[in-house]
């Protein structure tokens, strides 16, 4: 008994040893096999260990950090405060649980998710702190991707729609607890869809980026830029301090946006509107807000290329208006309630009625006839324009077909193109099968384009344009002088004839430079082998004029005014018979 008594005590701390060595053993095997980032440090932080999976996320091996401090990871990511949170946790004997952006040893950055335990000694002070972690780089990366596309425009990288709409709120709730201002800038960009017609939607896409570009590039830091959708751009301008100053952020969006883009290789502009609304003296919530600087764009719009315009009060009755006057004008095409007036176009050489311009009006069986200049912008907005153009074409070439029919002296047809209808890729077609379909020949008939249709999309024009010189028509640029655009610079495309702007012809009496600009227009024309018709003549003065600068034709109220096809009709045969009298039949341009 007492033998085995004594190899029973003998063996029990043998026994007691193994477990502690196989314990240790164990947790040597699970600290150096695990997957988990394992990092031990003393209490001072000084780092006495770290393990394989370490190693592997760091880039550094064992020998580099052991003796260092765990300052070596530091990614700049996080600020002092963060650090001194970190080691206030555990310092006081508290676990610090987070995800730290962390440094590899080549530079770049990752996301650990760690856990830092303080372990106590027998007396109950902090002997060790063991950090574990796993690399959570790819799980962070994947949720930063999805709040991308769930808050930020996959195009422009800027703030979605879905985005504005909190910052907005966010800004005016922080705008009316500190009593200051906010401005909302509503940008949209008008011959984007030309873009996308004439060029394809890869270089739309690069218009879009580009402009956000250039908007954060213009704006303050503390200023907010996104795109709301489409090609509409939302901009919140913080504190602004006066209006003067809203004016002069305008402007200089308007130069930088209206500057040259190059797309496929050529240059091409787009124009900008802009609508601005300010809290809180226009409106106190962010959905009007919205609102008024979305109508204060339209107003812009309406008045004119490249525009900025503050919201007033008076914009809400008047977008209502304009959304009716849309709807109207929508149904009264479908109702045949458009028609077209002609206007005389004459021979200053002869004297003679040569010529006529087709100009479409509209009779509203309420409201009585209504001003091209209400609907026709109202229709280049809508996209209604391709047909309303497609319409006054249509019925100019069945007009000029039935004048040569009666014999009348009109040989020339004038019908404007819109820059929708000159970028529609079915246009060269359209104007083939009128040809065929009318017994007209194609030489009287006149196409006129304004020369910001042809310079928007210059290539393109100019391969429409030789397209539709190839049918045997003739080509004409409206309202020449009022864009941006030269005579040298227009000898790229074949045009027969100039049209000078009214403006011009207007001044010409009180303007010697008004009148030298014509003058010169008229001799450049002829060295481009182009002949020329003044627009807006109204008294004799500006005949007489005209004629000893050699321009051949004119048209205006003095020579007759837009009128239905009848009383043109009535008018030429009056003419014919020697029974009208009109400023040039009477006189003759040889009498000048």
């Amino acid at each position: 008994m007492g033998g085995v008594s004594k190899r029973t005590t003998a063996t029990e701390p043998r026994c007691e040893g193994a477990s502690v060595d196989l314990s240790r053993r164990l947790l040597s095997q699970a600290l150096e096999q695990t997957a988990d980032i394992v990092l031990i440090t003393d209490n001072k932080g000084v780092i006495q260990y770290v393990n394989p999976a370490f190693e592997q996320s760091t880039g550094y091996p064992s020998n580099e950090v052991v003796g260092a401090r765990p300052a070596l990871l530091r990614s700049g990511f996080h600020d002092k405060g963060f650090y001194n949170q970190l080691w206030s946790t555990i310092a006081s004997g508290q676990v610090f649980r987070g995800v730290v952006v962390n440094q590899r040893k080549d530079g770049s950055h990752y996301h650990e998710e760690k856990t830092i335990t303080p372990l106590f000694g027998q007396s109950g002070e902090i002997t060790h702190y063991v950090s574990t972690g796993k690399d959570v780089t790819d799980r962070v990366r994947v949720q930063q991707q999805l709040h991308e596309l769930a808050y930020f425009d996959a195009l422009t990288e800027l703030p979605n729609w879905r985005h504005l709409q909190q910052l907005l709120a966010q800004a005016v709730q922080l705008a009316k607890r500190r009593n200051n201002t906010l401005a909302v800038l509503f940008l949209d960009l008008n011959q984007f869809k030309r873009v996308n017609d004439a060029l394809g939607h890869a270089a739309g896409d690069r218009l879009l980026r580009e402009v956000g570009r250039r908007l954060s590039a213009t704006l303050r830091e503390e200023d907010t830029v996104g795109r709301s959708g489409g090609d509409e751009f939302v901009v919140l301008i913080h504190q602004p301090k006066k209006m003067e100053d809203l004016a002069h952020v305008a402007e200089k969006l308007l130069k930088q946006l209206t500057r040259p883009y190059v797309l496929n290789g050529q240059e091409h502009r787009i124009g900008i509107s802009i609508g601005i609304s300010v809290y809180p003296q226009d409106q106190q919530t962010p959905g009007d807000l919205l609102k008024a600087a979305d109508m204060a764009m339209y107003r812009a719009k309406t008045d004119g290329e490249s525009n900025y315009r503050f919201f007033s009060s008076d914009m809400e009755a008047e977008v209502v208006d304009r959304i009716k006057l849309e709807q109207c004008l929508r149904q009264g095409v479908g109702r045949n309630e458009l028609t077209n007036f002609y206007q005389p176009q004459y021979d200053l050489r002869s004297g003679r009625l040569t010529g006529t311009e087709a100009l479409v009006r509209w009779r509203h069986p309420v409201h009585g006839m209504i001003s091209p200049g209400r609907f026709i912008p109202i229709a280049e907005e809508t996209g209604d324009i391709i047909a309303i153009g497609n319409w006054v074409l249509t019925e100019a070439c069945q007009q000029i077909a039935e004048w040569t029919a009666r014999g009348l002296p009109i040989k020339r047809m004038s019908v404007n193109l819109s820059p929708r209808q000159l970028a529609h890729p079915e246009i060269v077609a359209q104007v083939r099968r009128l040809i065929d379909e009318h017994p007209i020949l194609a030489g009287n008939l006149v196409l006129e384009l304004t020369e910001s249709s042809l310079m928007q999309h210059p290539d393109q024009a100019a391969l429409t344009l030789a397209s539709l010189k190839d049918l045997g028509v003739k080509l004409s640029v409206d309202d020449f002088g009022t864009g941006y655009s030269s005579l040298s610079y227009l000898r790229r495309f074949p045009l027969d004839c100039v049209k000078i702007d009214r403006c011009f012809v207007k001044d010409m009496e009180s303007d010697k430079a008004a009148t030298a600009l014509v003058e010169g227009i008229v001799r450049l024309a002829h060295s481009l082998n182009m002949s020329v018709v003044a627009e807006g003549v109204e008294n004799e003065v500006q005949l007489k004029m005209l004629s000893q600068m050699d321009c051949e034709g004119a048209q205006g109220y003095l020579l007759g005014k837009p009128m239905p096809p009848e009383e043109l009709h009535s008018h030429s045969m009056q003419e014919a018979a020697g029974s009208s009298c009109t400023s040039i039949g009477c006189w003759g341009s040889n009498q000048v």
